[in-house]
């Protein structure tokens, strides 16, 4: 297999060898394309993806197979035989060493380009905020507010993206800073006074989207040399893609990691944050969850606690849909990437699954399922099925929910 001629860089032999090193673990059991939900409607194969690339040179299997397409949400690894922890075939993986090699290729930048969604914003906005000259100014949220923050300490609160997707996707009238009032609020109520600081984004879309490395490790360097600077030593994330970043791929590229990073579910637990909250009666609501890729298969497996935050609150009832935790539907956009028509029935699966439950809620612990489910029922086109869809449930962030019980978003 030969290595990628790009503009700007050579790519190494290494990206290629581990590849293939992933490639040769496959037996072609074919268990991947029965579970990989884009496979089943026939848009991207991965057992036919690491077939070619055992026998074929890489640049002809670029141009048989779009890697742009695969949503890395790691059903695959579930059934995969030949896929352990660190070891195997790891699809998810082995996509991300394709998209790091051919990020600087032409032809696959174009192909890049035509599954980017919203005009390529998004595609900006980390590669503006990995400029050092750039400082970001996004907790205004905060301000008329009784919430108290500190600028060091040993706890902080990851604020994240969630005052960008505010400003840039507002036609939806989703508060999504609203996760991050109910997280301090109630942290402030438990005497817990974090630190929160203007971050930059965590980079999980430049790395998972587009293999951009060099935009990930500058945010990545950024964000822990902010938090080390402020004596944090432990880091509170309410958001999915976050968590898995902060969590499993900052420790890969930077030395000497030492943060204990924890979702917000797994903290309100350790520290009883609900025990001593007075909820309001005489409430009695049925929900749903759903398992998000980055907190669930690709996130070490976080189905739990959140479950348990919610049965903490009375009045709840959690109904499980069909397909949950490892077997959990993909809302079918990861990286603000393939956006369309195929992924739109992955999304129109998922929500009539859990209308089928007989939830009045559909809570999501990830902002990007949020938009996209949220999109799918406001769509301007939908028909009066879709109308129909859209009055039968509500979907809502995991801490925003608890935070409408409580009125305090």
């Amino acid at each position: 297999m030969k290595s990628i001629d790009v503009s700007n860089n050579l790519i190494s032999g290494d990206i290629i060898e581990n590849v293939i090193d992933m490639a040769n673990y496959c037996y072609n059991c074919n268990r991947c394309i029965t579970v990989c939900p884009l496979s089943l409607i026939d848009l991207f194969s991965p057992r036919r993806l690491i077939s070619d690339l055992i026998f074929s040179p890489i640049e002809e299997v670029l141009k048989n197979h779009n890697i742009w397409n695969c949503l890395t949400c790691g059903q695959c690894t579930i059934y995969c035989p030949m896929t352990q922890e660190n070891t195997g075939v790891r699809i998810p993986d082995l996509i991300l060493e394709l998209r790091k090699a051919s990020f600087y290729d032409e032809t696959e930048k174009m192909k890049m380009i035509q599954c980017d969604t919203h005009d390529g914003i998004f595609e900006m906005i980390p590669k503006l905020q990995a400029d050092k000259s750039i400082r970001p100014d996004k907790l205004d949220f905060l301000e008329g507010t009784l919430i108290k923050t500190s600028e060091s300490g040993e706890i902080a609160y990851f604020v994240g993206c969630l005052p960008l997707l505010e400003e840039m996707l507002y036609k939806f009238e989703i508060k999504y800073t609203s996760t991050a009032i109910t997280i301090l609020s109630l942290l402030n109520e438990a005497d817990k006074i974090p630190v929160v600081l203007n971050e930059k984004c965590c980079g999980h879309d430049a790395l998972w989207g587009r293999g951009d490395i060099e935009t990930f490790k500058k945010l990545a360097e950024y964000n822990v040399q902010l938090y080390k600077n402020a004596g944090v030593k432990k880091i509170i994330i309410g958001c999915a893609e976050g968590y898995r970043t902060w969590k499993y791929d900052y420790p890969k590229i930077i030395k000497d990691f030492n943060f204990e990073i924890l979702h917000f579910s797994e903290y309100f637990l350790q520290e009883n944050i609900l025990d001593n909250v007075r909820f309001p009666q005489g409430k009695n609501i049925k929900v749903t969850y759903h398992d998000s890729c980055r907190l669930g298969r690709r996130g070490g497996k976080l189905y739990d606690a959140p479950r348990e935050l919610l049965k903490k609150i009375p009045g709840i009832e959690l109904l499980e849909m069909d397909n949950v935790k490892d077997d959990a539907n993909c809302c079918g956009v990861v990286g603000f990437m393939n956006c369309n028509e195929y992924s739109r029935l992955l999304r129109q699966n998922r929500i009539k699954e859990a209308i089928n439950t007989g939830a009045e809620y559909l809570i999501v612990p990830c902002p990007k399922c949020l938009t996209h489910f949220t999109c799918y029922l406001n769509e301007s086109y939908s028909n009066e099925d879709n109308k129909e869809l859209k009055n039968k449930i509500e979907v809502i962030d995991l801490a925003s929910f608890i935070g409408k019980f409580l009125f305090l978003c």
